[in-house]
């Protein structure tokens, strides 16, 4: 098997081949008592805004955060414990697939984490020459994607090999700046038609921005939503359509796309067409080439092993690729999420994975189940000897019992 880690703040995801093994978005809240990453950390970063941090993947470096603890006291801090939670879920080779923006002085610190947790790297290349490196294209094109504080266009060469050529920032179009947005938005509909405002109590605006966040991250096909905000006894109910979303960040998609080269064609990532209203901006003013597959990135890096695979030398960042089409890419596909590990089933009764019942303990993270080692414990049949990544289908042994890993829709 290989692993590829797209180091992307908006969502790291981590592809077991092409497979999404998890989406952890890069953002920590620092509490006395521990520090919390990923979705965890989304869910409780408006009840704890002065110790939310969502930038330290693109600071990397060993820069004071304005918030620490005792553990953790910069931004290379909070890289190195969020690497070290996704590291038991890392099987085979690893490849690192990174955005254009980051200078070598930040990978160098990357690689030196990765090294201190003893992660061995094979592979270390652009994340946009390898998710268009299979993809029909012009001459020249644009990959356009969305991190967590700025969007990222990354200008490509096609020949019979696609390069890197140039990259660019437009810092006002991130996933942050547009949640923040959107949650305005809702928040003014939910007091035109309830006069309650969310916004007045962190509590409520944590309940909007999860599920503004989640209908973004996860119903994308979805046009309208309906949101609730549960206070007390009352429950405060409003109606929201995508394209009230898409008419609020206008501006901000008018000025990514004004950073765009004139006549200059667009291969757009999965995680930016999600953006409600991105895809169709684009498309009206003709510069959508493709979306791609949310496992493009994987794929490219699948398809090229021998010119990604670092040999006896340093290694070094690939930023290009041979340009070998692929069927796979030239369609737009919908993205398509495994399935997440939910429950045990043992003697016909499902049982939550989280639950103190059950005889071994799971830690799970985002679209991904981890089985903790312990003595005793076996996994299809074989012993544990470390944490190991749990899938739909696998069976957990304990003795004479055998509990088979399903996943149960809500």
């Amino acid at each position: 098997m290989t692993t590829v880690l797209e180091l992307n703040d908006a969502e790291l995801t981590l592809y077991h081949d092409q497979r999404i093994a998890l989406r952890s978005p890069g953002i920590a809240v620092l509490l006395d008592n521990a520090t919390h990453f990923g979705e965890t950390a989304l869910h409780l970063s408006r009840t704890h805004p002065r110790q939310t941090n969502a930038q330290y993947f693109t600071r990397l470096s060993a820069e004071p955060l304005p918030y620490a603890t005792r553990r953790v006291r910069n931004h290379a801090d909070l890289v190195y414990l969020h690497l070290r939670e996704l590291a038991p879920l890392i099987e085979g080779e690893l490849l690192l697939a990174v955005p254009a923006i980051l200078t070598p002085a930040q990978l160098g610190v990357l690689l030196g984490i990765l090294q201190e947790l003893d992660i061995r790297v094979s592979g270390f290349v652009d994340s946009a020459v390898a998710a268009t490196a299979g993809a029909k294209a012009p001459g020249t094109a644009c990959h356009v994607d969305v991190m967590m504080q700025r969007a990222v266009i990354t200008t490509l060469g096609f020949g019979d090999e696609v390069s890197r050529t140039g990259s660019q920032e437009v810092a006002d179009c991130g996933l942050a700046r547009l949640l923040e947005d959107w949650v305005n938005v809702t928040a003014d509909r939910f007091v035109q038609e309830t006069r309650y405002d969310p916004l007045h109590a962190a509590a409520s605006e944590q309940q909007l921005f999860n599920q503004l966040h989640g209908w973004i991250e996860d119903h994308p096909e979805q046009t309208e939503l309906a949101l609730e905000i549960h206070q007390g006894d009352q429950t405060r109910r409003v109606e929201l359509s995508r394209s009230l979303l898409a008419q609020k960040a206008a501006q901000r998609f008018n000025q990514l796309l004004d950073a765009i080269p004139e006549d200059c064609p667009v291969f757009l990532s999965a995680r930016a067409a999600r953006l409600p209203g991105l895809q169709q901006t684009m498309t009206q003013q003709l510069r959508l080439l493709q979306v791609l597959p949310a496992e493009a990135p994987a794929l490219g890096c699948l398809n090229n092993l021998p010119e990604i695979l670092r040999g006896e030398g340093d290694l070094r960042l690939i930023t290009r690729l041979p340009h070998r089409v692929a069927e796979v890419l030239s369609e737009q596909r919908p993205q398509i999420r495994p399935l997440t590990p939910t429950h045990a089933l043992c003697q016909d009764r499902a049982v939550d994975l989280l639950s103190p019942r059950l005889p071994f303990r799971t830690n799970i993270q985002g679209d991904a189940a981890l089985l903790l080692a312990d003595d005793g414990l076996t996994l299809n049949g074989q012993s544990l000897d470390r944490d190991t990544a749990l899938h739909a289908g696998d069976r957990v042994g304990r003795g004479e019992d055998e509990y088979l890993i399903i996943h149960v829709e809500e």
